[in-house]
C-alpha cells in the first residue's frame, strides 16, 4: 500500500539527483537512515522541515522503516541543530516509534550518503557501490514530508526551497513545481546587485550559472535552493566552459602535494581514489584521445564531486573535481565503468582531524557575508504559469499524457514514466490550461477557469 502511494505520487529523492523513491524502497534493510544534515552551507530548507513538520516526518519515517523491516531507524543530523533535534525527539516521544536521532559533527560533506553510512554504522560502502550493499537505505528528510503527503493522497506538486544571498528578503519558498526562477527572485524582493551570478542548489554541489541563464531555470522536484551572488573569478572557473585551458593549467601547475587526496572524503573512508594521481596522469596524456580503460583514469569514477579538492585543498587554485568530471564523461562515452573488487578498505587514521568546517567553504567562495542571514520565514505562492520538465529525476523522461488545450487540476497526471523504465510520474502543479507540450509542459492559469 505505502509503496503504491509513493509510486503514484511521483516521489523522488529531494536531497540529491532525484532517484525514484519507490525503487529504492523495493528491498529490505538493516538500517534506514534519514539524511537531515543539510550540509550545504546557506541552505535552510531542511531546517524548516524539521522545525515545522517534525510530527509528519516522524510518522512517515516510522512507516517506511516498517516497510523496509529495518532493525535500526536513524535520523542523522548535526549535533548543533539543537532546536531541530528537540522537535524531532519530541515527535518521536509523542508517537512512541522506534526512531532515534544520531548527532554528527559539523563538517562538509556530512550529507554525502556514503559518508553518512560510515558515520552512523562504521561501515564503508564498496567503491562504486550503493548503501544497500552494507545493509543501509538513505532518504532525505524532505522526501519523508512528501511521503507523509502521499499517505494523505497528495501527489508531488510543490517544492520547498531556500532563496538567499544577494536578495532583499531571504526566504523559504513553497512554490508549484515549474515556477520560474525569475518569480522566485521577485518573491524574495529582487536582487540587491545589478549584475549577479546564481547557484542552483548549494555552494559546493549546486550548478552555477550566469545572469543570462537565470531566466531559463525553473523549480523542479530536486531544487533545494537558489543563491544569488556577486561575480567571482573562482566561481567563473567552475562554469566548465574552458576545459582545454583548465587541463593545461593543471598540467603545468600541479605540484603533487597530495592535499586533494588527503582531504577527499571518499579516500578518507578507504576508497582507492587519488585525485593527485589523476592530475599527474594529465602530463602524459593526449586529451581526450588517451582517456581510456586505464586503472588511474578509472579512479575518477569514484569521485562524488563534493568539491573539497578544488575549493579547500589545492594551494595552486586547480580544479581536480572538474578534471574528474571530464574524465568520467569521456569514460562514460566509451561505456567504461568502475570494476569492483574485494580489496580491503581501510579508513585513514587522520580522517577525524581533516574534516572541513562549512565556514571555510563560504570564505573561499566569497559567500561568508551571507552566513548569518536569517532564513526562517515561509512564503507560499501560487504561480499563474508553470513550465514542468518531463525529466527531473534519474532515469527516463516521462511521456506526456495530455495535449495542448486540455484543462488540468493540480495533482492530475500529466507525464507517465515509460513502462518498465526507471523514472517517476509527473503531475500538474496548478489548475489551468495546457498551452505547450515538448520536453516540458506549460500550464497557464486563466481567469475564466
Amino acid at each position: 500500500m505505502l509503496l503504491e502511494q509513493i509510486t503514484s505520487a511521483g516521489i523522488v529523492g529531494c536531497g540529491g539527483a532525484g532517484f525514484p523513491t519507490a525503487v529504492k524502497y523495493n528491498t529490505k534493510t538493516e538500517y534506514f537512515i534519514i539524511n537531515a544534515a543539510e550540509c550545504e552551507p546557506l541552505l535552510k530548507t531542511d531546517h524548516y522541515v524539521m522545525n515545522h513538520y517534525a510530527k509528519e516526518c516522524v510518522q512517515a519515517i516510522a512507516a517506511v522503516g516498517e516497510l523496509l523491516e529495518a532493525k535500526q531507524i536513524v535520523i542523522a543530523t548535526k549535533g548543533h541543530y539543537t532546536k531541530e533535534i528537540n522537535a524531532l525527539e519530541q515527535a518521536i516521544q509523542e508517537q512512541n516509534v522506534p526512531v532515534s536521532v544520531f548527532k554528527m559533527n559539523n563538517f562538509y560533506p556530512a550529507g554525502d550518503e556514503q559518508i553518512m553510512v560510515f558515520e552512523v554504522t562504521g561501515r564503508t560502502v564498496p567503491p562504486g557501490g550503493i548503501p544497500i550493499e552494507v545493509g543501509c537505505v538513505i532518504s532525505n528528510i524532505a522526501t519523508m514530508l512528501n511521503i507523509y503527503h502521499a499517505q494523505q493522497g497528495q501527489n508531488v506538486t510543490h517544492k520547498l526551497l531556500t532563496i538567499t544571498g544577494a536578495v532583499k528578503e531571504p526566504k523559504i519558498l513553497e512554490v508549484p513545481i515549474g515556477t520560474s526562477f525569475d518569480d522566485c527572485l521577485a518573491l524574495a524582493g529582487g536582487a540587491t546587485i545589478d549584475d549577479f551570478m546564481f547557484i542552483n542548489g548549494g555552494p559546493m554541489m549546486g550548478k552555477t550559472g550566469t545572469q543570462d541563464e537565470f531566466s531559463q531555470q525553473v523549480v523542479t522536484k530536486t531544487t533545494s535552493g537558489i543563491i544569488i551572488m556577486e561575480k567571482r573569478d573562482f566561481i567563473y572557473e567552475l562554469l566548465e566552459k574552458e576545459i582545454p585551458q583548465m587541463i593545461n593549467k593543471a598540467r603545468s601547475s600541479c605540484i603533487q602535494c597530495r592535499l586533494c587526496t588527503e582531504l577527499c572524503p571518499r579516500y578518507q573512508i578507504g576508497h582507492p581514489i587519488h585525485p593527485h594521481r589523476v592530475m599527474r596522469h594529465l602530463t602524459i596524456t593526449e586529451i581526450p584521445d588517451d582517456i581510456d580503460d586505464d586503472p588511474i583514469w578509472r579512479e575518477a569514477l569514484l569521485c562524488c564531486e563534493c568539491g573539497i579538492c578544488e575549493t579547500i585543498a589545492c594551494p595552486m587554485g586547480l580544479l581536480p573535481r572538474q578534471v574528474n568530471k571530464y574524465v568520467k564523461q569521456r569514460l562514460a562515452e566509451k561505456g567504461i565503468r568502475y570494476q569492483k573488487n574485494d580489496q580491503p578498505l581501510t579508513p585513514t587514521l587522520m580522517r577525524e582531524y581533516q574534516q572541513v568546517p562549512p565556514v571555510k567553504i563560504l570564505l573561499k567562495d566569497g559567500l561568508k557575508q551571507y552566513a548569518d542571514l536569517k532564513v526562517e520565514e515561509l512564503l507560499k505562492h501560487e504561480s499563474t504559469t508553470v513550465n514542468i520538465p518531463l525529466k527531473m529525476h534519474i532515469g527516463a523522461p516521462c511521456e506526456p499524457v495530455i495535449q495542448v488545450g486540455d484543462h488540468v487540476k493540480a495533482g492530475d497526471l500529466i507525464g507517465r514514466k515509460p513502462e518498465k523504465a526507471l523514472g517517476a510520474d509527473v503531475h500538474a502543479s496548478i489548475d489551468g490550461t495546457v498551452t505547450a507540450v515538448s520536453a516540458s509542459i506549460t500550464i497557464e492559469r486563466r481567469d475564466n477557469q
